[in-house]
């Protein structure tokens, strides 16, 4: 009842399908254990079959929820289901009974050629008492419509339990056939296959999908076979088989998917089945379909596909092309029917046809012309008749075919090139017809007629010109008449139809060709052709829903999908119009391009993601592909039109009042300009800018301005920098450059504009043409102007009442330009120093409004940006680094108040981790400064006393409760830096900070707070601390540090809960292994490690133990015995001590309930292993059956997780990523095995062994089988020809049937591939 009840609050007891596991596994035994098999099937049949099918079906389609236990979602009702499979196939399918069923259901004449009658030993019609139990009535109909629904689902069950336990042998395929003739009147039809009365419409879907599963297994089990049926039993199953298809097309239910699938399995079993039916068949799912869900189209074009395969396999598509004719021009509303080759359909006909010998082929053709030049286009002027739409689809279909076949070339035999002649013949007297004759001058139908035309003569033109150039044997009949065709079709008027104008576009590319493969240099001609395509005044004027998808196909192109179209034809041509285009024209498409990607962000929102082909989509390809740089004026153009689409957005009137040169292009220059008019332009604008923001202009803009440069920036951000021409780089980052510093807004959330600005800016500084804005403005004066504008924001209030994050968001947008402007000037080095000087004294001297706790902020963003890139430039220049220090003197004396203001604000968007950066940056800055002098003396820090109390306040925050991550990594930087600032200092309380430092970043590691993620982000600047404290220490000090160790790694401490303890000891232990000690120290680490390696083994045993700690503590402690292993491959000399780490690798669980917590571990243990492998091979040849075992937990554990399964348990695309790199990782650990030693190899045959019985088991996905099969090749390309034969003799026969088909696709595609490349290996 809980099952039924699927909207029930109550969730299912875990305890009820536990007792009902255990029963049903009980009774499973006990119904093997009876003797009497015939009292089973009475006992199943009469009591158990309904109850057990409703409980499969209950558990089949109950929608799992949260409140359901994982337990019996995962587990126990697949081993329910299974449970109840056996019983049922043990009690009612054993091959004991097949008599009985034979005597039921065969044919008077079968039973006459059998043995004699078993009735009074065998079961009464076991199929009647079957089936009258599955057909119990309902009390009401609700009831009857679930045991119909239980009857339905459970009849592809049984017929599968028949067909494994009698379908063997000839004589009982025949049983099983008759059986599900049987099954299938079961579901409510007739002997006879009419519907009964009891099948009501709503039951038609459900008994559809069994049908469907009927035929499939019956398709699966080789029932049918055609030869046999015709000789031995009168077509019996053909016959049935046709009654079938009768009932499908008599009651045709075209909203169902599995109606088509139905037919689809028909047709795979016989042609012939469907053959009688053929045109009702073409036209109630090709021609006349008129259901356009999608789940019925993909049905219905997957069985048209199948129809077009199994005619060309067969040989007999013109057969079926002459059907699908006779169907097309029958009399119909043609209005109505939907496109006749959809994409799908017009694929597999294309690779039909490709297959298809070239005569029949051109049969199709001259089918399709004789159709048309007979039946149809003598009565075309009739205005009454839907004619035109008739020929339109045959000359769509005449277009398909054409362009689907091979083209003639010079192996073609001479009698296919005369016949195809003989046929563009005919095609070109149907074209003529239509140009000369006017046949339609009014009506309804003279756009359609106009179309079909056109097609026509492109159809003709294209294929005829591609027949002269490949095949010198064909002679064209249209040669001298082409052209003067594809000059009337382009003449054509009141064109209104979007596929006509298409088609005229098609035709006048065509032409452009015709003209670039003459050797004239007249340019006038392909010019107005280029202009005739891209029609810039229609693009311009059109530009309306760029968003609409387009197919690529012609029946598909309408009012709306015809911009999709052009754009393709233009864009997916350009190589040959742009050369002709006029800059007119050139700047039409630019705007196109803008135009289109800005409609695309109104539609998306946020993004420019899109499906399928629309005018945005191509815009966004077309603009992010590197075929458009090589196409430097229309590059151009856009760049152009996105700078004037920021200016507008500024308005001119604020454009000149704030750099009047920005509008001189568009209104006072006319002609070519010169490099050197450019250039002054651009400096004109540099010092206007500059002079504006000196000024404290500003411009004020909306909040729909602001939205609209949002969208404009992220179409900037697609640009090539690198592809830029100096000039459009130099003016697009002007223009940048005077939003960032000019605009002003009220609302606070537009901070996301600046800081987009900001981004972008930072970006194109590191283009290959950055350099030239030097030229054009000085890098101070650039410089100054944004933390002049930046402070101007701020003393307005900009920046008050932001969000923490966001701001600090921000301000770290900020540095990264600053970073890259001033990595700039310092690359360029023209005038770097007086650059440097400048801005320096510029952020000293600069006075900053009281109180302005912002630009407080900005101010030290700045200065630290300054100082870490003059740091990177010390030590190649004396003279420059005498500057250098000077003005890192001068910037840090100004940091130190500025730090201390920040620390005494009590924001709340103060980080943590800001202060401690600055104040690190500052001992960076002094100790740079000391470095630079050559004496051994003790260096002066300045500010000393103020690092000093900072490293104490720092120590009192690092540990007692939880910090954010940023603040810790900042603190452990500082704490190196403010450690080297002591040793420079030559401190008398160093061996005390070292002790303390130590102390707390152990304590640091060992807080409850502590995640193992925080830890792994630590580890960095943890191993760079430690790098530093070891590097000098003292052999009293080290010994206290190892003593801490020793303290912390007790396994004990698992089981009281002080986990995080044992984890921080296990992460100290992986990153000294990774510093450089001393000698004395060296020699003390390595000497104590074979005790660390037996701690660290103790950790992983009592670790594994519990489930939990498998993730925080086990791996964390096996990835670090993995790096002492790696790190002291030439100190651990005792094969013991790496022996023991394969044993230990035995306890690391792979069972995680995550796919993410498998790969992890999986990942450990294969490093381990392959470091194994790769620095003690011959540890691991002594030891190779612990370490093959190792790698087998492997192997075996990714068929497992590999093996396909089930549409309820399909994985995400994440964790089948996740596998896919586990199944990598094992085929390069096979491939390493076979390049290890060659003495290794004696066991190569045990490998392949341990493989083949493994993938025995299991089906893997496809993937997964490819990487491990191409990893167990490496092992069988050291497999000799006795382990071969002792493989074949010694694998039991389901093993050696798998290791036989490995075998041949190795020697088919791996081994004679390598015997190749050895030939050729010198």
């Amino acid at each position: 009842m809980q099952l039924r009840q699927q909207k029930g609050e109550e969730p299912l007891s875990l305890k009820v399908f536990e007792v009902l596991l255990l029963v049903l596994s009980t009774y499973l035994t006990v119904q093997k254990q009876q003797a009497n098999i015939n009292r089973v099937f009475s006992q199943v049949t009469a009591h158990l079959l309904h109850p057990l099918l409703l409980l499969r079906h209950l558990l089949n389609t109950r929608v799992w929820t949260e409140k359901d236990d994982a337990k019996i979602r995962q587990n126990l009702s697949k081993e329910i289901r299974n449970k109840v499979d056996a019983v049922l196939q043990s009690a009612l399918f054993v091959p004991e009974h097949l008599l009985s069923y034979k005597e039921e259901i065969l044919p008077l004449e079968d039973k006459a050629v059998g043995k004699k009658s078993h009735v009074g030993k065998g079961l009464q019609g076991p199929v009647n008492m079957i089936l009258s139990k599955l057909g119990i009535q309902g009390a009401n109909e609700e009831e009857e419509g679930l045991f119909y629904t239980v009857k339905s689902n459970s009849l592809p069950l049984l017929f599968k339990f028949a067909l494994d336990s009698f379908g063997k042998g000839e004589e009982n395929k025949q049983v099983v056939f008759h059986l599900m003739a049987k099954l299938i009147t079961a579901l409510g039809f007739t002997d006879e296959l009419d519907i009964d009365e009891k099948i009501s419409t709503l039951n038609w879907g459900i008994a559809l999908l069994t049908l469907e599963n009927l035929l499939n297994s019956c398709l699966a089990g080789d029932i049918y076979n055609v030869a046999a049926d015709r000789i031995k039993h009168g077509e019996v199953q053909l016959n049935f088989y046709r009654k079938l298809a009768r009932l499908l097309f008599n009651n045709t239910q075209m909203g169902i998917p599995a109606w088509y699938r139905c037919l689809r399995a028909l047709l795979a079993l016989n042609h012939h089945i469907l053959e009688p039916d053929l045109d009702e068949l073409l036209s109630a799912v090709w021609v006349d379909a008129d259901n356009m869900e999608v789940r019925v189209r993909k049905a219905r074009e997957a069985l048209v596909s199948a129809v077009l395969q199994t005619y060309a396999k067969l040989r007999q598509l013109p057969k079926l092309i002459e059907e699908l004719l006779d169907v097309v021009c029958r009399p119909a509303a043609d209005e109505l029917r939907p496109p006749l080759l959809p994409e799908t359909i017009q694929k597999t006909l294309s690779q039909c046809l490709l297959d298809n010998p070239p005569s029949q082929n051109l049969d199709i053709c001259g089918l399709i012309l004789k159709k048309m030049q007979c039946y149809l286009l003598p009565y075309i002027q009739d205005e009454a008749s839907d004619l035109a739409l008739k020929v339109f689809s045959l000359s769509l279909l005449l277009y398909a075919v054409l362009f689907s076949f091979k083209t003639l070339d010079n192996s073609t035999p001479v009698p296919i090139v005369k016949k195809t002649q003989s046929l563009m013949m005919e095609m070109l007297k149907v074209v003529e017809d239509l140009s000369k004759q006017n046949l339609v001058t009014k009506g309804p139908w003279v756009e359609k007629v106009q179309e079909v035309t056109l097609l026509l003569t492109h159809t003709l033109v294209e294929v005829d010109t591609l027949f002269q150039i490949h095949c010198s044997k064909y002679t064209s009949p249209a040669a001298s008449q082409s052209g003067a065709l594809v000059d009337k079709a382009l003449t054509l008027r009141h064109m209104d139809s979007p596929l006509g104008k298409l088609l005229q576009n098609l035709l006048a590319l065509h032409k452009l060709k015709i003209h670039l493969l003459k050797p004239s240099t007249e340019t006038s001609d392909a010019s107005k052709m280029a202009k005739f395509i891209l029609n810039g005044q229609e693009l311009s004027s059109m530009m309306l829903d760029t968003n609409q998808i387009w197919d690529f196909q012609f029946c598909t192109v309408n009012a709306n999908t015809y911009m999709a179209a052009q754009w393709f034809l233009v864009t997916s041509n350009l190589p040959l119009i742009a050369p002709y285009l006029e800059p007119n024209d050139t700047s039409v498409f630019a705007e196109c391009i803008l135009k289109s990607l800005l409609q695309s962000l109104d539609a998306s929102g946020s993004n420019l993601e899109n499906t399928g082909i629309s005018v945005s989509l191509i815009s966004r390809q077309l603009l992010e592909s590197p075929v458009f740089c090589e196409f430097p004026e229309l590059f151009s153009a856009v760049i152009k039109c996105i700078i004037k689409a920021f200016l507008g957005q500024l308005g001119s009137s604020h454009v000149r009042l704030i750099s009047p040169s920005f509008l001189k292009p568009c209104v006072e220059m006319v002609g070519d300009e010169d490099e050197e008019t450019n250039m002054k332009r651009l400096k004109a604008i540099g010092q206007e800018m500059l002079d504006s923001v000196k000024m404290r202009s500003s411009i004020h803009l909306s909040k729909t301005k602001v939205e609209q440069i949002q969208k404009l920036l992220k179409v900037t951000r697609i640009l090539n920098g690198n592809a830029m021409s100096p000039e459009d780089y130099s003016e697009l980052f002007l223009t940048l450059f005077t939003l960032t510093s000019c605009i002003q807004f009220d609302l606070s959330a537009s901070i996301g504009l600046l800081k987009e600005l900001f981004s972008i800016m930072a970006s194109l500084l590191v283009v290959k043409n950055s350099q030239i804005i030097l030229k054009v403005v000085h890098g101070s004066n650039l410089l100054e102007a944004i933390v002049t504008s930046l402070f101007s924001l701020s003393s307005k209030g900009l920046f008050k009442g932001l969000d923490g994050q966001i701001w600090l968001s921000f301000l770290q947008s900020v540095q990264d330009f600053i970073r890259c402007l001033i990595q700039l000037i310092i690359d360029r080095k023209s005038s770097m120093c007086l650059n440097l000087e400048k801005f320096t004294s510029f952020m000293v001297e600069c006075n900053l409004t009281a109180g302005d706790f912002c630009s407080l902020q900005l101010h030290l963003v700045t200065l630290s940006t300054l100082c870490k890139e003059m740091i990177t430039s010390l030590g190649k220049n004396k003279q420059l680094d005498q500057t250098l220090i000077h003005l890192l003197e001068k910037a840090t004396a100004v940091m130190e108040p500025a730090v201390q203001a920040i620390l005494m604000h009590k924001g709340s968007r103060q980080s943590q981790s800001f202060s401690v950066e600055m104040v690190t940056v500052m001992i960076r800055s002094e100790l740079a400064r000391a470095s630079i002098s050559e004496d051994d003396r003790p260096k002066k820090i300045s500010h000393m006393a103020f690092y000093r109390s900072f490293f104490q306040q720092i120590l009192k925050e690092l540990s007692p409760a939880p910090r954010p991550v940023d603040f810790l990594i900042s603190s452990i930087n500082y704490l190196s830096a403010f450690y080297m600032a002591a040793e420079k200092t030559k401190a008398t309380d160093l061996e005390q900070l070292h002790i303390k430092i130590l102390q707390n970043i152990h304590a640091l590691l060992s807080g409850k707070w502590m995640s193992l993620s925080d830890v792994k982000e630590l580890e960095g600047p943890v191993k760079e601390l430690l790098n530093q404290l070891v590097s000098s220490c003292s052999q009293e000090q080290f010994h206290l540090l190892l003593l801490m160790l020793r303290e912390g790694l007790v396994p004990a401490k698992i089981e009281g809960g002080h986990c995080t303890e044992v984890l921080s000891t296990v992460t100290f232990i992986k990153l000294l292994a990774c510093c450089l000690f001393p000698e004395h120290c060296s020699k003390a680490f390595w000497l104590i490690t074979p005790q660390i390696i037996s701690t660290l083994i103790f950790v992983i045993k009592e670790s594994s133990k519990i489930p939990s700690l498998t993730h925080t503590l086990t791996l964390p402690a096996l990835e670090t015995l993995t790096v002492l292993l790696q790190r002291g491959r030439a100190m651990i000399s005792n094969p013991h001590h790496v022996i023991v780490v394969l044993g230990a690798l035995q306890f690391v669980p792979l069972d995680s309930h995550s796919m993410e917590g498998y790969h992890a571990a999986f990942e450990a243990i294969h490093e381990a292993l392959f470091v194994i492998i790769h620095c003690y091979p011959q540890v691991m040849l002594k030891a190779s059956p612990t370490f093959l075992n190792c790698f087998y937990r492997l192997v075996s554990s990714v068929m497992h997780e590999g093996r396909q399964q089930g549409d309820s348990d399909r994985a995400s695309e994440k964790d089948k990523e996740s596998l896919l790199k586990c199944a990598m990782l094992v085929e390069r650990m096979y491939t390493h095995i076979a390049s290890a030693a060659e003495d290794f190899t004696v066991l190569s045959s045990f490998i392949v062994a341990q493989y083949v019985s493994e993938l025995q088991k299991v089906t893997l996905q496809p993937e997964i089988k490819a990487h491990l099969t191409e990893g167990i090749y490496c092992i069988l390309d050291h497999c000799v020809e006795q382990d071969i034969k002792f493989l074949n003799t010694s694998l039991q026969m389901g093993v050696k049937e798998v290791f036989g088909e490995l075998y041949n696709s190795y020697t088919h595609y791996h081994k004679s591939q390598r015997q190749g490349e050895e030939k050729y290996t010198v």
